[in-house]
């Protein structure tokens, strides 16, 4: 079988979907046959491929703009190459016109519930191509159940069509019991002491404005925890500094400079450290088709307060610690009931630690290549 993939983010983007569809390139081949080919369709040359499987070849179409590599650059090649089958990774991006069968990874719904979460251009490429992409896609993969009755719920597709696949962690995602190790990385951030530790795009569906309130609550009022830091690590996304999103104004005015944190990126490598040092890991998102930091930090043993919406309660079942995201109290009495309670902590860590090992990348490749031969019948 000839498998073409859309691995554009798969060199340089740092995003979920980068981390996924790395794993897909990783991991694919450790599960396939050696008639299978994967044919890594890049919109340029890579300065470095870190796969050295000589199934998959890198394609480079030199093109920037996405929506017109998509649909007039890529079709051609689909043909050229003899591509059995095409999975687009990237929620709409498949070609409009049909030249091979389609599989498509749809993440989540976000411009459809929270349209003022997302830029303006995002938002209208969605809403003109998600339930066209949808229709002509052979195969929906999604990400949780959540997203799946999302889809059904919006797009108004066959059940039948859509198959839930879920993320899983990179290995290096584990507890580190070397705590000189994780103190000489933490010193790297000028980490000290106590802190609390989320991890992601800065940007407003991840709701830091009410985690900058719900710290300010903890600090001041909730059980005060005078020496507690919050460090936020990830780069500014869309919307990190326009209106109504503002952190740096936000933290000066509750006066909370020096006890706020920005780590900006973090290599892939340090970041098992920072969840190792963590008193514990908040994730407050508004929306997520999956939420792959719950499971990393899961996986580290450290403990989750997360939002009780969309599919952050089916990733970390009866692990995690559960809160109202629109209320920054809700936040602030999760997250001071598990640093007070020693003995709901020790549950979660431990409760984590196995709901972890529940997922796994490798059966993410190996349902994602029977899905594959499904729509081939290879």
């Amino acid at each position: 079988m000839r498998i073409g993939l859309d691995a554009r983010l798969a060199f340089y983007d740092r995003t979920g979907i980068g981390q996924y569809t790395r794993a897909l390139l990783t991991y694919l081949p450790t599960v396939s046959t050696d008639q299978d080919l994967y044919f890594l369709f890049c919109d340029r040359q890579p300065f470095v491929n870190p796969w050295s499987d000589p199934r998959l070849n890198i394609v480079p179409i030199p093109r920037k703009q996405r929506i017109l590599w998509t649909n007039f650059s890529l079709p051609p090649f689909l043909k050229a190459k003899q591509i059995d089958l095409y999975h687009g990774v990237c929620n709409f991006e498949l070609p409009v016109r049909k030249v091979c069968p389609y599989v498509v990874t749809i993440h989540d719904l976000i411009p459809l519930f929270f349209p003022k979460l997302v830029p303006k251009k995002h938002l209208l490429l969605f809403h003109i191509l998600m339930r066209w992409v949808a229709r002509i896609a052979d195969k929906i993969i999604t990400d949780s159940n959540s997203s799946k009755k999302d889809i059904l719920d919006r797009l108004g597709v066959p059940e039948e069509k859509i198959q839930v696949i879920y993320l899983a962690h990179h290995p290096v995602y584990r507890p580190i019991p070397d705590r000189n190790k994780i103190e000489s990385i933490l010193a790297k951030y000028r980490l000290n002491g106590k802190y609390l530790l989320f991890t992601g795009v800065l940007e407003p569906k991840k709701n830091l404005l009410r985690l900058i309130e719900a710290f300010y609550l903890l600090k001041t009022q909730i059980n005060p925890h005078k020496d507690l830091k919050l460090v936020l690590v990830g780069g500014t996304g869309w919307g990190y500094t326009g209106a109504g999103e503002n952190l740096p104004r936000l933290i000066e005015q509750r006066e909370l400079k020096e006890e706020v944190i920005f780590t900006g990126y973090v290599p892939d490598e340090d970041l098992p450290y920072l969840y190792n040092g963590a008193e514990l890991f908040v994730f407050p998102s508004l929306y997520e088709g999956f939420g792959l930091p719950v499971l990393e930090a899961m996986a580290c043993g450290t403990p989750v307060v997360t939002s009780k919406v969309s599919s952050l309660p089916e990733i970390v079942g009866e692990a995690g610690k559960l809160i109202n995201p629109y209320d920054p109290r809700s936040i602030a009495e999760g997250i001071s009931e598990v640093l007070t309670n020693q003995t709901l902590r020790q549950s979660m860590i431990e409760k984590g630690l196995q709901r972890a090992h529940l997922f796994s990348w490798q059966r993410t490749a190996a349902e994602t290549l029977a899905v594959y031969r499904s729509v081939t019948k290879g």
